[in-house]
């Protein structure tokens, strides 16, 4: 529970933070940002989700044991192995960053490429620190580790990309501080892993590099058994790689000139922080039901089991969908409120309906790897991936527009979402359970938009206009709340969750009590 809710807030900060940063530093700022910014994501999701996840559970089992010295060798070759790996591939980074800028269509990024190659160097205490903490039973490494880790590079992101656009600095030379602010962070989450692992020898680990080669093939076992760990976890990001790679040299070919090029991508990344948090309001409450899942199977009790999966299925397309129209019929608002103005409304409407099959596929992925199915995320992303680079490739030279990378990642996610709801069937032979539930669910959804859609109408027609920022705010915040309301309203009174599915979860059920006795 410690680390479930230090990641949770480690993923609103890692979402939120680049709305203020593309306020300051502009859409070419926040291009230059985004271009680097999957490649050190990979590398910290690495570092949190995959390699420790693996450790820990190596550790673990020889703990268990008894084999409390075979435990301490087991982690000291992880430790020398991914030492070998991070400098070998920090190394071949940095040799083979202006190939990759050059590919990226953007030459002027090799020197962040090259300093992002960096990042790789944090990798083996991060990684090591935090899977021997988890495998001892101790989650405060890895929980102060990440937090720390997140609000150093924030606030250091932030602090820097304001004095240097204070100073007038060039987009590329704020995109250089804000990779220094995310290696500060990084350096951060090192020393408070060191501090919080005293069990750990980390000199005597540091001297120690005998027996490389068997340390090399345990690493590169613990590499291949963190793609299915936290191949969920890297599915945005590898979605960012795949545009970073294709927007800008696809919009060149079509006409459009580098700086055109540039900030058309910098408007289009505005989606990300969007997608990235609505994935995560919108999972959050669902995924809480998926361990009650597991707990179910392990004890035999399918029918159990079941109506959690169907619960979470439910609360996914409640909570999605409804974050999907509310930011659908909000975006004009909620992009002047967040980003200046409201440039690529349009392209950020097609990326907010993506969070509706984004949500589904995370929630049913989660739900699949409890009934112990991992391997079919990894399949579904696949898929998802190939979708997205063909749909890139096809759409954006047709339309000429950032536009068709929007709409490759929604018809990216739809395949995902259908992939792993289908394989959910067939696991457990029915998809909709409760189809009264869902019928209240669609008509919950159907609601929103019109109160949503009313009360913004009659706030443009009447009180505010689209010119001001001061009145989009006041629109995206008063609609957002009405809303909010009118889905918890129909949540409280309908039967999108049944009484016995209230009932299953206390403080669920304690918080409807106390809902009613209120509306009452």
């Amino acid at each position: 529970m410690f680390i479930a809710f230090a990641a949770l807030m480690a993923k609103v900060l890692s979402a939120v933070y680049r709305i203020p940063f593309q306020n300051i530093a502009g859409d070419f700022g926040f291009y230059v940002y985004q271009q680097i910014y999957p490649f050190y994501g990979t590398i910290a999701i690495l570092a949190l989700y995959g390699f420790p996840v693996v450790i820990s559970r190596q550790v673990a089992e020889k703990k268990a044991q008894g084999l409390e010295k075979q435990a301490n060798e087991l982690a000291r070759q992880a430790f020398v192995g991914m030492t070998v790996f991070a400098v070998v591939a920090s190394i071949g980074c940095a040799a083979a960053a202006p190939l990759v800028a050059q590919f990226m269509g953007d030459e002027r990024l090799a020197p962040l490429l090259r300093l992002v190659s960096v990042g790789f160097l944090f990798l083996p205490i991060l990684s090591v620190g935090r899977g021997v903490g988890q495998g001892y039973g101790d989650m405060k490494p890895t929980a102060f580790s990440h937090i720390g880790e997140q609000l150093i590079r924030v606030a250091a992101i932030i602090f820097v990309t304001y004095a240097l656009a204070a100073a007038n600095s060039g987009p590329y030379m704020i995109g250089t501080g804000a990779v220094y602010g995310s290696l500060l962070g990084s350096l951060a989450g090192c020393i408070i892993v060191i501090v919080a692992t005293r069990q750990i020898k980390w000199k005597k680990w540091a001297l120690s590099f005998a027996s490389i080669g068997s340390a090399l093939r345990q690493s590169t076992s613990i590499l291949s058994q963190s793609v299915y760990v936290c191949i969920n976890a890297l599915v945005l990001l590898l979605f960012q790689m795949i545009d970073v790679f294709t927007i800008v040299r696809l919009l060149q070919e079509a006409g459009l000139q580098e700086e055109q090029a540039y900030l058309a991508k910098g408007v289009y990344d505005r989606g990300q922080p969007l997608i990235q948090l609505g994935t995560v309001l919108a999972t959050s409450l669902a995924l809480a039901l998926v361990p009650l899942l597991a707990k179910a199977l392990a004890r035999g009790k399918e029918q159990h089991a079941q109506m959690y999966r169907d619960a979470a299925v439910r609360m996914t397309l409640l909570l999605g969908g409804g974050a999907a129209i509310g930011l659908v019929v909000l975006m004009g608002p909620v992009n002047h409120m967040l980003f200046t103005d409201r440039a690529g409304t349009d392209i950020l409407q097609v990326v907010a309906v993506s969070i509706f099959p984004a949500s589904l596929y995370l929630t049913a992925a989660a739900i699949l790897q409890g009934y112990g199915k991992i391997h079919i995320p990894l399949y579904a992303v696949a898929v998802g991936l190939a979708v997205k680079l063909a749909g890139n490739l096809l759409f954006i030279p047709v339309m000429a527009s950032a536009m068709g990378g929007a709409y490759a990642s929604l018809f990216a996610f739809l395949a995902m979402a259908a992939l792993a709801l289908y394989a959910i069937r067939r696991q457990d032979g029915v998809l909709f359970v409760q189809k009264r539930s869902y019928i209240s669910t669609g008509v919950t959804l159907f609601l929103l938009f019109l109160v949503a859609y009313g009360w913004k109408w009659l706030l443009e027609a009447f009180l505010f206009t689209s010119e001001e920022r001061v009145g989009d705010t006041m629109i995206a915040l008063s609609t957002s709340l009405v809303g909010v309301a009118t889905v918890a309203c129909c949540l409280l009174a309908s039967s999108v969750l049944t009484l016995r599915e209230w009932a299953s979860v206390p403080k669920l059920a304690n918080w409807r009590r106390k809902a009613m006795n209120i509306l009452k």
